[in-house]
C-alpha cells in the first residue's frame, strides 16, 4: 500500500495532506525518514511514525461534526502560535482529521473522522457534494451583482461557479445571501463577492454533504446520528 494511502487509512489526515506530511520530513518508516508519498508499506509489518508517534489503521471508525469559530486554523499545528484545529482533536478518541477546510476568518460546520476513504469521496468532484454557506455582504447587492453572482465569475484566470445563490435578508447598506458550492476551491465565496464589488463581512458553512450544522454551540463538538452515517453511505457508496 502507497504510504499516502496508508496515513489517510490510519486516521492521520487525507491522502493529499499526508502528501504534505510526507514532504515536511514528518513521517518515519522502520526508523528511516521518508520523502516519497508512494514508498510501499507492508501493513502490519512496517512500522510507520508521525512526529516520533506510531500510527495505526484504527480498529473503528469515527464520525462528527465541529463547528469551527472564526479564528480557528483548520491544521494540526500553527507555527506562529495561533489558535489550531489540534487543540480540538486532541480532545477525542481515536485520531481524527478535518474533511475539507474552512479559513480563519470563517465560521460553521466542519466534518471530524478517522476514515480516508470517506474524506476522499466526499471530496472528489464527481459526487457533486454541496456545502451551504450563509455570508453576510457589504454593500447591499444589486440585481446585476447578484446575477453576475448566479451566473458564476472568473477570478485570476480560475472559474468560479456557485450552485445556487439567494438573497435571504438584506438592509441599506448590507445583506445576507444563501450561497450553494459543490466545488472546494480556496476562499471561492470570498474571491466571487470580490469579484463583483461586495465584501464578505462573517461567512458561515450550515451544511455539509447533507449534515447541518443545526444548533451546534461553536466550538462544540457531537457524534454523527445513525441516520447520517447512513445518509454518508449512500451518497458515497461506501460502507460505514
Amino acid at each position: 500500500m502507497r504510504l499516502n494511502r496508508y496515513l489517510a487509512l490510519c486516521g492521520v489526515a487525507s491522502r493529499r495532506a499526508a502528501m504534505q506530511l510526507v514532504s515536511s520530513g514528518r513521517v518515519r518508516c522502520n526508523g528511516r525518514m521518508v520523502a516519497d508519498p508512494g514508498t510501499p508499506v507492508r501493513v502490519g509489518r512496517d512500522r510507520v511514525e508521525v512526529d516520533g508517534e506510531w500510527v495505526r489503521p484504527p480498529r473503528r471508525w469515527a464520525y462528527f461534526a465541529y463547528h469551527k469559530p472564526r479564528g480557528v486554523i483548520v491544521t494540526h499545528r500553527d507555527e506562529q502560535g495561533r489558535q489550531a484545529l489540534d487543540a480540538v482533536l486532541r480532545r477525542l478518541r481515536p485520531r481524527l482529521f478535518a474533511v475539507g477546510r474552512l479559513d480563519r476568518a470563517s465560521e460553521g460546520l466542519l466534518l471530524l473522522t478517522n476514515h480516508g476513504a470517506l474524506a476522499q469521496a466526499l471530496l472528489h468532484p464527481r459526487h457533486g457534494v454541496e456545502k451551504v454557506y450563509r455570508v453576510r455582504v457589504t454593500p447591499r447587492p444589486s440585481a446585476a451583482q447578484l446575477a453576475r453572482l448566479s451566473a458564476g465569475v472568473t477570478h485570476r484566470g480560475e472559474r468560479l461557479q456557485p450552485s445556487g445563490v439567494r438573497l435571504k435578508r438584506s438592509s441599506r447598506t448590507a445583506a445576507v445571501l444563501t450561497i450553494v458550492m459543490q466545488e472546494g476551491k480556496k476562499r471561492e465565496i470570498r474571491r466571487m463577492c470580490r469579484s463583483v464589488g461586495l465584501q464578505v463581512r462573517r461567512l458561515r458553512r450550515l451544511s455539509f454533504a447533507g449534515i447541518h450544522l443545526g444548533d451546534l454551540p461553536p466550538g462544540a463538538v457531537r457524534p454523527l446520528t445513525t441516520e447520517e452515517r447512513a445518509h454518508l453511505a449512500a451518497l458515497t457508496g461506501l460502507a460505514l
